[in-house]
């Protein structure tokens, strides 16, 4: 797994000490809530037999491409796991048209259930095409991404993942092998589009819109500065996320995605515009680089613009120098996130207010044993805004950042420390709920213990989900953590979630928020 936590069933786990890990493992080491056995799955028969085999003894099933999951929903004590990493076809289709369908496509690339987004941008490169793939390498973009929404460095520009399917290759519940696509299973087609992944069939092959290729335009910032006492009263801290604040509707008008990681003391951003126009990003984000190249008080280590001609070239660049080592991996973590609307960007009471929040929940993830980081993602379909033909949340498209409130811990790290990080980040989301009640966020970026997490992740769409869950899955086959029709946390499925030791919080302090 790509975290501790999902490993991890009560004092059952086999962990290596990421910060050591040539040093042995220390106790019993056991499986955790790792499935006992595994199908390693290479064909749509495979899994089909898998299944007719779990409904005929009344076995629990997890299904797994590369782990990465922040919710646990990929691992599962005591199931039969499915494991479909080896699933690698791979193909180019010049013309395509979907069974059933009048409609017929250019340039519709298809990838197994296997595949990661680096394997994809390496097969698809050569043809000149680009893939709405995310900003991490290993990430498997068939599964929890490619159908709980999937954002990245295109999504102003080309919209979500979701948003590229025309066609899926499943197995249903019932074992039969399907095609399904907008005229043919539509609604089950729309639910796996956005829905959330291994929960209303196991995808076999995803079929989706390529894009031309063209070079990436790249503003790189990187600073450091004095670690403040108190977050809230640092003008470094205010004035930069004001002026990043205030400069994002233009940014996302104008196609520009960002990742910008925030910490008591230091920030990385990158802001990426697709575009054959080499200037257009610099004419853009100009009066942004000048007010930091001028800054006082901060050392400047890159303020910089760089054009890259291939989407790998932009990944090289990136991923381990900015994004991983922003985002390790090997440790256990805890999430928050929330959808911020395009209104709190409108006036500067709106502004200040917004500021304000991303301020009080870094100082307070600061002072209670959380990174004190806060992850300020401008990745969305801001400018696609009908999301109709998808079930990912609605109000992503509404939104102009998805904040992310993080903390991890190590394998030596005492039990009673991981509870209090645990609980320390899911309070540290409390200023963005106050500011945007009955909002959201990401179905896969989410707190694991978050309460309301019908509205919270799935919206409006959730009904809807639910009727296509019961239509396709009447008995329950498919069941992760807290998707649509999860049976609850009594369910013996989910008793290593019980185990976490999570004690109540008390809430940020907040101030008003009208």
């Amino acid at each position: 797994m790509e975290f501790l936590d999902w490993e991890t069933c009560g004092r059952s786990h086999c962990y290596l000490d990421s910060l050591h890990p040539s040093s042995p493992t220390s106790g019993t080491c056991g499986l955790g809530r790792l499935s006992t056995y595994h199908v390693e799955a290479n064909t749509a028969d495979d899994i089909s037999r898998t299944l007719d085999f779990i409904r005929k003894h009344g076995i629990r099933i997890s299904i797994k491409n590369t782990g990465h999951d922040y919710f646990g929903r990929s691992s599962a004590a005591n199931s039969l796991g499915i494991w479909t990493h080896n699933m690698k076809d791979t193909k180019y289709h010049k013309t395509f048209q979907p069974q059933g369908c009048k409609v017929q496509y250019e340039n519709i690339g298809e990838i197994g259930a296997g595949i990661q987004a680096q394997e994809a941008w390496e097969f698809f490169e050569p043809l000149s095409m680009l893939v709405t793939v995310g900003a991490v390498g290993s990430v498997g973009i068939a599964g929890g991404f490619g159908q709980g929404g999937g954002h990245g460095p295109l999504g102003p520009t080309y919209g979500l993942m979701v948003d590229q399917a025309v066609e899926f290759d499943v197995v249903t519940a019932d074992g039969q092998k399907r095609t399904i696509n907008e005229c043919t299973d539509p609604d089950l087609f729309w639910a796996m589009r956005g829905g959330g992944g291994g929960n209303y069939a196991v995808l076999i092959s995803y079929k989706f819109q390529l894009h031309p290729a063209v070079p990436l335009n790249v503003h790189f910032f990187r600073a450091y500065w004095p670690k403040p006492v108190d977050i809230t009263e640092s003008k470094i801290h205010s004035d930069i996320i004001s002026a990043l604040a205030s400069n994002q509707t233009v940014f996302s008008q104008n196609g520009i995605a960002g990742y910008n990681f925030i910490l008591p003391d230091h920030m990385v951003s990158l802001h990426i515009m697709p575009s054959a126009n080499a200037t257009a990003l610099k004419a853009v984000t100009e009066q942004y680089h000048d007010f930091l190249d001028s800054y006082p008080g901060i050392k400047l280590y890159n303020n910089s613009y760089h054009t890259f001609s291939k989407f790998s070239e932009w990944h090289e660049f990136t991923e381990q120098p900015c994004i991983a080592q922003n985002g390790p991996v090997g440790l256990g973590l805890s999430e928050s996130g929330r959808f911020i609307p395009k209104s709190l960007f409108s006036t500067p009471a709106d502004l200040s207010k917004l500021t304000s929040a991303v301020l009080t929940a870094m100082q307070f993830s600061y002072t209670n044993r959380g990174s004190g980081s806060a992850q300020l993602y401008s990745t969305g379909p801001a400018n696609h805004l009908d999301g109709s033909a998808t079930s990912a949340h609605p109000l992503w498209r509404d939104s102009l950042w998805e904040v992310i409130m993080g903390g991890g811990w190590t394998a030596s790290t005492p039990a009673s420390v991981r509870t209090q990080i645990q609980n320390t980040i899911s309070a540290s989301i409390q200023p963005f709920k106050a500011l945007t009640p009955g909002g959201g966020c990401y179905v896969n970026e989410g707190d694991w213990m978050e309460e309301n997490w019908q509205q919270t992740f799935f919206g409006s769409n959730y009904d809807r989900l639910l009727e296509v869950k019961k239509q396709y899955d009447p008995t329950g086959l498919f069941q992760c953590w807290k998707c649509v029709g999860w049976t609850g946390v009594r369910d013996p499925m989910y008793s290593c979630y019980g185990q976490s030791g999570r004690e109540p919080m008390a809430s940020i302090p907040l101030g008003p928020v009208g």
